[in-house]
């Protein structure tokens, strides 16, 4: 059980954005063509961002030594702003599922969430390239929906303003 335990918190990030998908594509059949995006945009935006930033959050501020141990890095005191940055970010995101947010309010959100996520890919391959860190969580599903999951939501704020146009 411990083992499961662990593979899913190591496969966390993907966990949430399947389950997103699946939330979305069941629901988005139900929505007009223009808000499609919309719904999607939500759910990820809330699982992928929201649910996975105030995990982070917690992670970070409450169990450094487990949060720095997965990434491969000794504990520091800036873990906890990073944790409070997590946390900022993922309350966005949470705020930016709520039906009544603005386009405007969206972007903002997916423009926080892409500077904090490719800013971490990034920090997570010069792990890779200079200190040959390849840990699950520098190295694997964590980098990927860092560079995956943004991309994602600029298409869908791109594709839902088409719709509402």
């Amino acid at each position: 059980m411990a083992e499961f335990i662990g593979l899913f918190f190591t496969y966390l990030g993907l966990v949430l954005l399947i389950i997103a998908a699946c939330i979305a594509f069941v629901l988005a059949r139900n929505v007009p063509a223009g808000q499609k995006a919309v719904v999607w945009y939500r759910w990820i935006s809330l699982l992928s961002v929201g649910f996975l930033g105030i995990y982070t959050f917690v992670m970070h501020a409450f169990f450094p030594e487990i949060a720095s141990a997965n990434i491969g890095w000794a504990r520091s005191p800036f873990e906890y702003e990073v944790a409070v940055a997590n946390l900022a970010v993922g309350l966005l995101a949470v705020v930016a599922f709520c039906k009544q947010t603005s386009h405007g309010f969206r972007v903002a959100s997916v423009l926080a969430a892409a500077v904090w996520y490719w800013g971490d890919a990034v920090g997570h391959i010069y792990q890779m390239l200079v200190q040959h860190n390849f840990t699950a969580g520098n190295a694997g599903v964590w980098f990927w929906m860092d560079v995956i999951v943004p991309i994602v939501l600029i298409a869908l704020l791109v594709n839902s303003k088409k719709g509402s146009n």
